[in-house]
């Protein structure tokens, strides 16, 4: 197999050579243009001509004029070279500039309350990138399902994929000023039994929140109306004054600053304290401009 790409290697090298010798006149002239011998370029020609089985060039000693077979042979390689060369310049084009269909997998949360509000200052940096989200709760595997990169929360177990970490995405305990009103404010994480939580959840059980109380650490059983695996659904309804909610920071900064939400059990930091945001490919190596583009554009956001 690997003599076979060899071979082809050789032969579209010979092409490129032999469009040279006719584009040029002559062997020197072509042997000075690649920075070879001349021996080198009549030797490579012979090999070609050895190979079709037909002569192509009429040899003097001063120059070379193609045969009737020359001639034919030229046409066609003319077309293969010219194809070669449109190539090489597409895909420097794309090094150069990012562009080309983006395909991310990334949570529907993070998709809608963050990456939505900046995309269109991306497209506005980068308007030949087109991209295509699928978004989900589940990892979807990047290599199986052809997609250029996603964007994982959570510590990331040895898939033998490359990461980048973006951020650390802390979270906060909050509810409506409606809610503390009518149900009041705890003061310690203990308190949370008695009130309303609205907890995410993908699977049946029980349900903790963590918190770190001077060095200790206290798992705190809560209950309520309404779990989702879904943190806008919950968030929509603790604006609504359905109850108490743990959730990512960025996904209610302006409810915070705008005291929509108020902020819960500041003394008592949430465990984890942070949790990481990767942007996850399959390779680093020749990281596409446009895959590149994109993380680096969260991370700036992100900061």
């Amino acid at each position: 197999m690997i003599c076979a790409i060899n071979a082809q290697m050789n032969n579209l090298s010979n092409m490129q050579l032999f469009v040279k010798v006719v584009e040029e006149g002559s062997f020197s002239a072509t042997a000075r243009y690649f920075g070879i011998m001349p021996s080198s370029v009549s030797r490579q020609i012979s090999h070609l001509e050895n190979e079709l089985g037909a002569r192509l060039f009429h040899r003097t000693t001063r120059k070379q004029s193609l045969t009737e077979a020359g001639q034919i042979y030229y046409q066609h390689t003319l077309r293969i070279v010219a194809d070669i060369e449109e190539a090489k310049r597409a895909v420097s084009q794309l090094a150069e500039s990012p562009s080309g269909h983006l395909h991310v997998t990334v949570e529907t949360d993070f998709a809608v309350t963050f990456i939505a509000p900046v995309l269109p200052e991306f497209f506005i940096r980068y308007p030949k990138v087109q991209v295509r989200f699928s978004m989900n709760t589940d990892n979807l595997d990047i290599v199986d399902n052809a997609m250029d990169l996603a964007i994982r929360f959570g510590h990331l177990g040895d898939s033998g994929l490359i990461a980048r970490k973006l951020a650390m995405s802390s979270s906060v305990i909050c509810a409506s000023p409606d809610y503390l009103a009518t149900y009041g404010t705890p003061s310690h994480p203990s308190q949370l039994g008695k009130h309303n939580c609205l907890s995410f959840r993908t699977a049946a059980g029980k349900n903790y929140w963590k918190f770190n109380d001077q060095g200790k650490t206290l798992d705190i059983p809560i209950s309520g109306s309404l779990n989702a695996n879904n943190l806008t659904f919950l968030k929509e309804n603790a604006l609504t004054g359905q109850g108490i909610i743990m959730i990512p920071s960025w996904m209610v900064h302006s409810a915070l600053k705008e005291k929509l939400l108020i902020p819960l059990l500041e003394d008592f930091p949430l465990l984890p304290s942070a949790t990481p945001i990767h942007a996850v490919f399959a390779h680093n190596r020749h990281l596409a401009p446009k895959v590149r583009a994109f993380v680096d554009f969260l991370a700036e956001k992100l900061k």
